[in-house]
C-alpha cells in the first residue's frame, strides 16, 4: 500500500530539500546546475510558486518556496522526476537520482522563516565548501544581497520585504543577517 499525499497549505512558505541515492552526488558537472536551475525556473512558473531561496550542493539541493495553491507534491514530482530523467540520459544511467521523496518543513514563524533562509544559503561554508556565501555561485545569496543578476524565478523582492524593503537597505540588512549566522 502506498504512502498518503502529504497535505500543503495554500499561501504557506515551506523549506524543501531532496538528497541522492547513496549520498552520491546529484550534480557532476557545472551545466547539471544549470540544467537544473532552469528546470527550477519551469517548475515555478507551471505550480504557482514563489522561490525564495535556493542552493545547490554537490549531493543535494534546498529550496525555500511560497506555495499559491498548495501543489508542492505536484510541483517536487515534476522537478525532480524531470531533472532525474534528464541527467541520467546526459550522464548515461539508469539508476535512481534521488533518495526516497523529497523533504519538506512548514515555516510556521516568521522567525522559523528568516533562520531558513539563512541557513539554505551558508550550507555550502558549513560544507567547506567556500569561506563565504558570495563565494558559491550555485545559491540565492549574491541576488539576493544585490551582488549578482538574480534568476528569473528567484524571488528577490518578497526575501527583502523580511528586511524592511526593497532597497539597497534592506539588501544592507539582508547580508548583515546572514554573515551573522557564518561569524563574519
Amino acid at each position: 500500500m502506498g504512502r498518503a499525499p502529504r497535505q500543503f497549505a495554500p499561501g504557506a512558505a515551506y523549506h524543501l530539500w531532496t538528497r541522492g541515492s547513496n549520498r552520491q552526488p546529484i550534480f557532476l558537472l557545472d551545466s547539471d546546475r544549470v540544467d537544473f536551475l532552469d528546470c527550477v525556473a519551469r517548475v515555478v512558473r507551471k505550480w504557482n510558486l514563489r522561490c525564495l531561496a535556493y542552493c545547490l550542493m554537490s549531493n543535494h539541493y534546498h529550496l525555500v518556496v511560497e506555495t499559491i495553491d498548495g501543489q508542492i507534491s505536484r510541483a517536487m514530482q515534476a522537478l525532480n522526476g524531470g531533472y532525474a530523467l534528464r541527467f541520467n540520459r546526459r550522464h548515461r544511467r539508469d539508476a535512481h537520482l534521488f533518495r526516497n521523496r523529497f523533504g519538506a518543513t512548514h515555516q510556521k514563524t516568521e522567525s522559523q522563516l528568516l533562520w531558513t533562509l539563512r541557513y539554505t544559503v551558508v550550507n555550502p561554508i558549513e560544507a567547506g565548501l567556500c569561506g563565504s556565501p558570495e563565494q558559491w555561485p550555485w545559491s540565492s545569496y549574491r541576488a539576493s544581497a544585490g551582488l549578482g543578476r538574480p534568476p528569473s524565478f528567484l524571488d528577490v523582492q518578497r526575501v527583502l520585504s523580511h528586511f524592511g524593503d526593497t532597497s539597497d537597505r534592506a539588501r544592507t540588512v539582508y547580508r548583515a543577517f546572514v554573515d551573522d549566522m557564518v561569524g563574519v
